[in-house]
């Protein structure tokens, strides 16, 4: 190795070093910025400010000569693990969420940061909870786990975070009522991802919900949620109906249509898949792996029939489009 690229990469050794101690520096400023604001009462998450930081390192990094995606990339990160050291440990709500699956497993993830979380099976003893989220399935035996924990569940928060609303929001905003716990009906939009950090949480109050939503809001922001607060279980089963059981619909049709065609060519169809393919799958391979919840939204949410016959209609006039040579006309309106 010549004396020229070892004393070269020394240099860059070196610089690396210095930028390592003073992202640990910025840490350090971050966490005395987030006691500052407890103190203070002010919100730990201040979106507009992330906002301002992201873009002045943006701005800053292409001067230097980085490109923008990569700018903003590294940007992002920073300020994410920033916002993340402020609020650690931030909230004294005692959270336990309900059901050992996937969904329980990524809540607890999501929250324990933030706030003392517990895991708990239906099988376990109900600890004395603050907030406790059911990660189950909408059935009649989480109706009966309401009811038998009733006592336990007396001035707390409880929240739903089934996939479809309707057909049990009222009764449980019934339950509610009678034995005297809030209730906050909420649908996390992820799954068992790498990174939940900027993803959307929708919320939906009941009659009994009072401070409770504000409360969740801090929550869940605290924890790099976005809220949604949607106003109604039917308008929520609505909406998903579209955004849920339609989009599954079309990637399990795709994956079905690439999986035959690559038997009649004997051919590897990851191999000649385009880039933009290259995400497709892998977003149908997130649906395959929870095909039981996939299912469970194409039977329980009464409007997914609705937007599947939709999704059928939009794709003979896409198809009729091309056949006359008018797709760009007809995808313009």
């Amino acid at each position: 190795m010549s004396s020229v690229l070892w004393q070269l990469r020394k240099e860059i050794d070196t610089v690396d070093d210095e930028i390592i101690r003073l992202l640990a520096k910025r840490l350090s400023i971050a966490e005395a910025i987030g006691d500052v604001k407890r103190k203070l009462g002010i919100p730990p998450v201040d979106r507009e400010r992330e906002e301002e930081v992201i873009g002045r390192w943006v701005n800053g990094l292409v001067e230097a000569g980085f490109d923008e995606a990569s700018a903003r990339g590294i940007a992002e990160l920073v300020v994410r693990a920033a916002t993340r050291r402020q609020t650690r440990n931030l909230y004294s709500v005692r959270v336990t969420v309900v059901g050992s699956g996937r969904l329980g497993k990524v809540l607890k993830g999501v929250l324990s940061p933030v706030t003392p979380t517990t895991l708990i099976s239906m099988r376990d003893e109900l600890p004395n909870s603050d907030v406790v989220i059911l990660a189950t399935r909408p059935t009649e035996e989480t109706i009966n786990y309401i009811r038998v924990h009733g006592d336990k569940l007396r001035g707390r928060v409880l929240m739903d975070a089934f996939s479809v609303k309707s057909r049990m929001f009222k009764v449980i905003e019934e339950e509610s009522r009678e034995l005297g716990f809030r209730y906050l009906s909420i649908h996390p939009l992820f799954g068992n991802v790498a990174d939940t950090w900027g993803e959307a949480v929708i919320l939906i109050p009941s009659v009994t919900s009072r401070d409770s939503l504000p409360m969740a809001m801090q929550l869940f922001e605290a924890a790099g949620l976005k809220p949604v607060i949607i106003s109604d279980p039917e308008t929520h089963d609505k909406v998903m109906a579209y955004v849920q059981a339609a989009h599954h619909l079309t990637l399990l049709a795709l994956y079905m249509m690439l999986r035959d065609a690559g038997k009649l060519g004997n051919v590897n169809i990851g191999a000649v898949a385009t880039h933009s393919l290259r995400y497709t799958m892998r977003a149908i391979e997130r649906v395959l792996e929870q095909i039981d919840v996939v299912e469970e939204i194409q039977e329980m949410n009464p409007y997914a029939g609705e937007a599947r016959g939709e999704l059928i209609k939009y794709i003979n006039i896409v198809n009729s489009a091309v056949s006359r040579g008018e797709l760009s006309k007809v995808i313009e309106g």
